[in-house]
């Protein structure tokens, strides 16, 4: 997978809104590293999944 050379501006506020339970990701908070790490193996990242509130 392709590693973004630019550092998210987002990244701070992406960790406080992340749904994803792995906060020790590389990925955590880097929403388009993190879907496009999902899209590569198939799958949906936490945040878009169906999820109760």
């Amino acid at each position: 997978m392709t590693v973004m050379s630019i550092e998210c501006t987002n990244k701070a506020n992406n960790k406080v809104e992340c749904s994803c339970k792995k906060s020790d990701c590389a990925n955590h908070g880097i929403c388009c590293e993190c879907v496009a790490n999902h899209r590569q193996k198939g799958n949906y990242p936490a945040c878009l999944r169906y999820q109760d509130k």
